[in-house]
C-alpha cells in the first residue's frame, strides 16, 4: 500500500510540473518597444511550478545595457538558459530564441525581462 501511495504521489507530482512547463514553454514572450522605455533600472521576476526568477535590466538611450539574473535555480539547464542574456544584449530585444535544451527555465528568463521593461514604459 505504501508503494502504491508513492507511485500515485510520483505520477502526480509528473503530471502536474509536466503541465506546467509545458505551459511555460508554449508561453508568448511580448516584444516590448525600447523606444518607449526611459532610462533606468527595472526588476522584473517570473515564477511557476514552485520555481523563481529574477532579473535586473539597466536601460539607458533606449537600449539594453544589461541583465543582471538575480534569482535563477542552480540546475544544468537553469545555468545553460543564462545564455539568453547574451542574446539579448546582441538583439536589443526581450523575445529573443530560447536555449535549445534550457526551454522552460529560458522563457522564464525572458518572461522576467519583459515583465522588467514593462515597467519602463
Amino acid at each position: 500500500m505504501k508503494y502504491l501511495a508513492a507511485l500515485i504521489l510520483i505520477v502526480s507530482l509528473t503530471a502536474l510540473f509536466g503541465c506546467t512547463n509545458a505551459a511555460v514553454r508554449k508561453m508568448p514572450i511580448n516584444h516590448v518597444d525600447l523606444s518607449q522605455v526611459k532610462d533606468g533600472d527595472y526588476s522584473g521576476d517570473y515564477a511557476y511550478g514552485g520555481f523563481s526568477y529574477e532579473v535586473k535590466v539597466s536601460v539607458a538611450s533606449h537600449q539594453i545595457k544589461d541583465v543582471a539574473i538575480i534569482k535563477n535555480r542552480t540546475t544544468t539547464h537553469a545555468k545553460m538558459a543564462e545564455g539568453v542574456v547574451k542574446r539579448i544584449l546582441e538583439q536589443q530585444k526581450n523575445d529573443v530564441d530560447t536555449i535549445s535544451g534550457a526551454t522552460t527555465t529560458s522563457k522564464a528568463l525572458l518572461k522576467a525581462t519583459e515583465n522588467a521593461l514593462a515597467k519602463g514604459q
